[in-house]
């Protein structure tokens, strides 16, 4: 059974939404606190992982985030599942992997903001090309 792990969902009627969408595919659904933010994203999903760093991150995130853990059969039909829920739209995603397992939420998400910026650059200037 696979994880999907939510970070800066704090509604839990969005937690719940999200849980109803994942069901059919066998995803547990595990939110992740701010006391959880800088545990290694791959011991949250029960793969053996360094430590987690010292201390809690007392920040925002700066949005929300879903990492799917060990569901890359049901990726495909869990996303469709999601967008036609309504949640969990405009909010970063990412797949768990060896490269990224050993690290933690706030790692990930600074990441995945980066990897946005770029592609919304390139996008800007193949615009400005046409």
């Amino acid at each position: 059974m696979g994880t999907i792990l939510l970070y800066g969902f704090e509604e839990l009627n969005d937690i719940l939404v999200i849980k109803a969408a994942a069901g059919p595919f066998g995803a547990e659904v595990k939110p992740v606190f701010r006391d959880g933010w800088r545990t290694p994203v791959g011991a949250l999903a029960g793969r053996e992982t360094r430590p987690a760093r010292e201390g809690v991150f007392s920040g925002k995130l700066g949005g929300r985030m879903m990492v799917f853990c060990d569901l890359e059969q049901q990726l495909d039909g869990l996303l469709v599942a999601l967008r036609q829920s309504g949640v969990g739209t405009g909010c970063y995603k990412a797949v768990l992997t060896k490269w990224n397992q050993e690290w933690d939420g706030i790692a990930l998400f600074t990441e995945l903001q980066r990897e946005r910026r770029e592609i919304e650059a390139r996008r800007q200037e193949q615009a400005e090309k046409k």
